[in-house]
């Protein structure tokens, strides 16, 4: 037989249930004030690196040209030859030296054969640099949806590939399509892609070049008939395949009035 029951305990009060509290809203301020200091401190550093470049090159008392010339021949022949070409390719983003004579100079180094790659490579280094800069102390993704700017910003993006791609085509100036891609948030991959597929004409043209003549600061007369005729089927073939690549590319997405983005139907959500 069961025994008698124990008295249950009185049930306790129920705990008063504690307020939700808010989260704490994100540091806004804080956050943009380490933007700004981090992007003044990547133009300071370009600004400097830049300054130190050309009182270099001043102080030896030559021509930009006669200048690098001279150093690519204290190289020539060295082992470190190709390391040292490609830190300095690399570095010329920074410098804003010219990327045509550094492609140039990979002919005149390393012939035909090795010097295509390494100017392929040393260009795409380059290139990434400049971009990333451009995207560091560019305009915010905030800055870049309002309108107006949001409109052409979104459709230059949807279709980043075929813009930078028709850029390098046409042989638009190397560095301005770098900071435009990386200021306008264009995709790294898409720019890196179309980059890397856009410069081959000239790259190849520019090296058979440096190739031909033996020196950077060659004049255009020690040039063979062979390189100019390969030149000028390189650059018909870049305005061909940048006409062809205009006419085949998506169009672009439409913005509503207010110019802020719509999101691509084909983007899974």
């Amino acid at each position: 037989m069961n025994g008698p029951s124990e008295p249950s305990e009185p049930n306790e009060p129920p705990e008063p249930n504690e307020p939700n509290e808010p989260p704490e809203p994100p540091d806004t301020d804080g956050s943009i004030r380490r933007r700004r200091v981090h992007r003044l401190g990547v133009l300071a550093l370009v600004a400097a690196l830049f300054i130190a470049a050309q009182l270099a090159i001043a102080r030896s008392g030559k021509g930009t040209v006669e200048w690098f010339s001279d150093a690519v021949e204290l190289v020539r022949g060295s082992w470190w030859a190709a390391p040292a070409f490609l830190v300095a390719y690399a570095a010329r983003s920074l410098v804003l030296f010219p990327a045509s004579l550094m492609t140039v100079s990979a002919g005149v180094l390393f012939g035909p054969w090795l010097g295509i790659p390494l100017a392929m490579l040393g260009a795409l280094v380059s290139a990434a640099i400049s971009y990333e800069v451009a995207h560091t102390v560019g305009p915010s993704d905030d800055t870049l949806n309002r309108p107006p700017v949001g409109r052409w910003a979104h459709r230059i993006q949807h279709a980043g590939f075929a813009t930078v791609l028709t850029m390098r085509l046409l042989m638009v100036p190397f560095d301005p399509v770098n900071l435009l891609a990386g200021g306008l948030h264009i995709p790294r991959r898409t720019f890196l892609a179309g980059t890397a597929i856009g410069i081959v004409p000239w790259v190849a043209a520019l090296v058979l070049a440096g190739a031909s003549v033996g020196r950077v600061d060659a004049g255009l007369a020690d040039l063979s008939a062979t390189t100019l005729v390969f030149a000028a089927a390189a650059y018909a073939l870049s305005i061909g395949l940048a006409a062809l690549v205009a006419r085949r590319s998506p169009p672009p997405l439409a913005a509503d009035p207010t110019g802020a983005p719509q999101s691509d139907p084909d983007t899974p959500r």
